[in-house]
């Protein structure tokens, strides 16, 4: 939707095809962070002696359906490869030159839509239990603080002060510098949607089950319900779907989707005002205007197998870590699974096509896809309209080594 406002912007009549409703992908259940800070990769040297420990752990933040392990072994070795010190230092860079846009680009559109309210500006809490893991961090403040995050830190009762619901386990906090939050993520891609609408937009809500070429052009989408659709440029910008079509018009690229699970409890029993990690486990405890959210787990699956709603539930467990007088489960809260388009660099594709001169990507966000939306829009509306972009796109190309 992102890509679709900044090219309606620009004076293209633009099309969408969906094969769900907007806003009912992976960013209708995600954290709601806007984390312009979040320039270190999910998986780097210290992350990766974790992973082991965490997949023996029926219960742990990250699972692999081993049924898909053959599937995604080629993608879960070039993570490791990924991992390595020189590695983290390019895709470092890359990821903070996203975030240096990424705060500007979601105030414009979501200023052009009429819901700049959506976005808040109070920066999240990082939360650490003992010295020795707030010591075990110490290497990934220093790096953000080398990009101008330092994050200032408080004593465990200081952040109580700020969120008095916090558990009295915290031997030190630090405030996520640079990392804001949209207050209802499936609300603000629903607002642009209506906005593509008001410009003149059309929306579909179909799949793409083949696409015809002409040589060095895309021509003409095969759509399982309304026929055909002729191409004049277009856009795949189709989550974790996405290397499907890439597959189609002539580009490989490894894509995983790292499914992510939240649960919502309404009337949670505690306040929370703000956005707040821990350094235990990936994931977050978020306020929402049904209650409070908590999301995360990574779990290496197919994009069809099953949900398993077990780690819907574990998210509570950890919920209550971070707000130990949280409500139990009764029923009454909201389960969801999405999936998250992966890249094994954890860099998004944001590139014209090497194949056809009329064909973009933009997909494989990972965990920072509502952070970087709206930049990934406005990076290929650069490209389309042949304008210079501030935003080096060499670590972006489909066809870069990942």
């Amino acid at each position: 939707m992102s890509t679709a406002v900044f090219l309606q912007r620009e004076g293209y009549a633009v099309t969408v095809i969906d094969k769900v409703p907007p806003g009912e992908g992976a960013s209708f259940g995600n954290a709601g962070g806007v984390v312009v800070s979040g320039i270190v990769p999910p998986v780097h040297a210290g992350m990766l002696l974790k992973i082991p420990g965490w997949l023996l752990d029926p219960k742990g933040p990250v699972t692999v359906h081993w049924r898909h392990l053959p599937a995604a072994l080629p993608w879960l070795l070039a993570v490791g490869r990924n991992a390595l010190p020189d590695r983290v230092k390019k895709i470092t860079d890359a990821r903070a030159q996203l975030g240096m846009r990424a705060l500007q680009d979601h105030r414009a559109i979501l200023a052009h839509a009429g819901a700049s309210d959506l976005l808040e500006m109070d920066d999240g809490l990082h939360l650490y239990s003992t010295r020795r893991q707030y010591d075990d961090n110490a290497g990934w403040r220093a790096l953000r603080a080398k990009y101008g995050y330092d994050g200032r830190e408080l004593s465990g009762d200081e952040a109580r002060e700020i969120e008095p619901d916090l558990t009295p386990d915290i031997y030190k906090a630090v405030f996520w510098d640079g990392w804001h939050r949209i207050v209802d993520p499936f609300e603000m891609v629903q607002k642009l949607a209506e906005q593509v609408l008001r410009d003149g937009g059309n929306i579909v809500q179909d799949e793409v089950i083949s696409i015809d070429q002409d040589g060095t052009r895309a021509t003409r989408l095969h759509l399982m319900n309304a026929g055909e659709q002729i191409v004049q440029n277009l856009c795949v910008c189709a989550g974790a779907w996405s290397h499907e079509l890439a597959r189609m018009l002539g580009s490989k690229v490894l894509l995983q989707a790292e499914r992510g699970y939240h649960v919502i409890m309404k009337d949670p029993g505690v306040r929370l005002g703000r956005a707040v990690t821990h350094a235990a486990q990936p994931g977050a405890v978020t306020p929402h205007h049904d209650g409070i959210k908590i999301a995360g787990s990574d779990e290496i699956a197919a994009n069809d197998a099953p949900a398993d709603w077990r780690r819907a539930d574990q998210m509570h467990v950890y919920g209550k870590r971070v707000l130990p007088q949280l409500r139990d489960i009764n029923g009454t809260e909201t389960k969801w699974m999405g999936r998250r388009p992966s890249t094994p660099d954890s860099l998004p594709v944001i590139s014209p096509s090497p194949n056809l001169v009329n064909v973009w990507y933009g997909f494989g966000h990972g965990h920072m896809g509502l952070s970087w939306g709206p930049t990934t829009g406005r990076m290929i509306a650069d490209m389309i309209t042949a304008r210079t972009s501030n935003t080096d796109p060499a670590p972006f190309l489909i066809n870069r080594p990942m």
